[in-house]
């Protein structure tokens, strides 16, 4: 019923309003509606469409927790693996520093296990932190748009002649 453009231009004119502030639809229609019983059957699919995106929503949001969650339940002795090799290397000190591979061998390896526990809590943290944020921010977007009341009105038919 809703293109998909309008609808997120909806939804992003509903995020870019203070979040207390209740939304109204007011759509303008060129042709007469058939009477209240279609305005009301309007009004129902527009309310169930919007509803029906922020359960899309949920969904996805309860979907980024539990794959975010079980990644890092299943990369955890991996990622204490790399840890320790990354402490012990942090810890570790050369006797001398002549400056030669010998002495730079350890800290590049260092590095590399360090960025190994990045790469692996980069996924899991987006999900469960960044993206949430944002999915409960479209939630919300949905859930003002499907309780607006909405209004139709008449819009006269210019000529562009």
């Amino acid at each position: 019923m809703v293109q998909a453009r309008l609808a997120e231009y909806l939804e992003v004119s509903v995020r870019e309003q203070p979040r207390l502030r209740m939304a109204q639809l007011n759509i303008r229609v060129r042709e007469p509606i058939d009477g209240p019983l279609e305005e009301d059957r309007a009004r129902a699919d527009l309310h169930a469409y919007f509803r029906t995106r922020r359960e899309v929503a949920e969904l996805e949001l309860r979907v980024n927790q539990r794959e975010g969650w079980r990644f890092m339940l299943r990369s955890f002795p991996l990622l204490v693996a790399a840890l320790l090799v990354a402490g012990i290397l942090f810890v570790y000190e050369p006797v001398g520093k002549t400056g030669t591979i010998g002495d730079i061998v350890p800290a590049l390896v260092y590095l590399l296990f360090i960025t190994i526990v990045w790469v692996l809590l980069w996924d899991p943290i987006e999900k469960l932190v960044f993206d949430a944020y944002l999915l409960r921010l479209r939630i919300a977007a949905f859930a003002k748009l499907e309780a607006a009341p909405v209004r139709f009105a008449l819009s006269p038919v210019t000529s562009n002649a």
